[in-house]
Parts: structure tokens; C-alpha cells; sequence
């Protein structure tokens, strides 16, 4: 079963907000920004799924 807060429309900004941040670092952006980025998109997604 899925859950339910994965299909919030909160989350799935997150899960874009993430693909958006590897892309870009496939296009060349700052390995360290990328982390710290990913890190909050992160730790916003365990609050959620908590």
C-alpha cells in the first residue's frame, strides 16, 4: 500500500523540487550546492513522512 502523504501535492513539489536539483547539477551546477539543497528537499520529505 502506498502512502498517503506521498501523493500530497506538498510532496510531489518536493520529489520535482529534487529532480530539478539533479538536473541541474547534471548541467554543470556546484557539487556542494547540490548536496545542501537535496539535504533540505531531504529533510523536509522525513517531516512529512513522519
Amino acid at each position: 500500500m502506498k502512502d498517503p502523504i506521498r501523493s500530497t501535492a506538498e510532496f510531489k513539489a518536493l520529489r520535482s523540487e529534487a529532480r530539478e536539483a539533479i538536473a541541474a547539477y547534471e548541467d554543470g551546477a556546484d557539487f556542494l550546492f547540490t548536496i545542501s539543497r537535496l539535504a533540505a528537499i531531504g529533510q523536509r520529505m522525513d517531516e512529512l513522512l513522519a
